[in-house]
């Protein structure tokens, strides 16, 4: 009898857990792994990290699959490539959009620093959680461009390049050792359309109009406190405290699972109990 029941209690415990409502994780603070390997040792050290193209699949795939009730993503401070932010964000707008919950979670964006583009994305979610002590780093998009043309010049180094057009700047990087004009002109208009992309993704998300994100991004960055008063995140919250509110609203029953790892259909765990 004791060995039927242990047996009838597997089963049963098996049957739970390919049945039981699902809720999704990925935690993007160690950035993601977005193209094959290079080479063998590339192979073998992006073996532990999350692939883009698993995220992404496993995305598609639970934006169609009634189990899956929840997503909930830690986004860090790991730059992650504008496009990347961009598949992420109309992948996470798919999942809202076949009902599921969808929420992320900071301990900060940017420390007072760069965090624009990791609140960009958060925007997607349909809630935005951010530990109390965390910041929200919303001030605008810069960028940079390094010259060498001094440094060549003391090495001795000597080179031939052709440039055909002045807006053809790539060749700037060794024949100038500051931006020309037409070189300034270009890098501007793509800071401004890296920013009209990020105020119409904020207002959006955050439901504020263009005008007031322009406002806020020029105010920031902002602590926690004023950026729930800003409407920029919608409670300031623990880990504990995020993972209770969608185990509540997936159901207690509900199973914690990793995108990447959903994508290949393994077992699931129980989402972890509050504190």
């Amino acid at each position: 009898m004791d060995a039927t029941k242990v047996i009838i209690d597997t089963v049963d415990r098996f049957r739970q857990r390919r049945t039981a409502p699902l809720v999704l994780e990925l935690d993007l603070t160690e950035g993601l792994f977005e193209g094959p390997p290079a080479d063998p040792l590339g192979a073998i050290l992006s073996m532990r990290k999350t692939r883009l193209a698993d995220v992404l699949s496993g995305l598609r795939r639970a934006a169609k699959d009634p189990r899956v009730r929840a997503l909930i993503v830690k986004v860090g401070t790991r730059p992650l490539g504008l496009a990347t932010v961009q598949e992420l964000r109309r992948a996470v707008t798919r999942l809202r959009e076949a009902g599921k919950l969808t929420v992320a979670f900071a301990e900060t964006f940017g420390e007072f620093g760069a965090g624009t583009v990791p609140y960009y994305l958060a925007t997607a979610f349909e809630r935005v959680y951010l530990q109390p002590s965390g910041d929200v780093g919303l001030t605008g998009v810069a960028i940079e461009q390094r010259f060498l043309r001094g440094a060549l010049g003391k090495l001795g180094v000597e080179y031939q390049l052709g440039q055909r057009h002045e807006y053809k700047t790539a060749a700037n990087t060794f024949t100038q050792d500051r931006m020309t004009d037409a070189h300034r002109e270009s890098l501007g208009r793509i800071t401004e359309s890296v920013v009209e992309q990020v105020v119409a993704g904020v207002a959006e998300g955050r439901g504020l109009e263009p005008a007031k994100v322009r406002e806020l991004i020029d105010r920031g960055p902002f602590i926690g406190a004023e950026a729930v008063e800003a409407g920029l995140v919608d409670r300031l919250a623990y880990r504990d405290e995020v993972y209770d509110e969608v185990r509540k609203a997936a159901g207690e029953e509900s199973l914690l699972l990793y995108v990447g790892r959903y994508a290949k259909g393994p077992i699931a765990g129980k989402l972890p109990q509050p504190g």
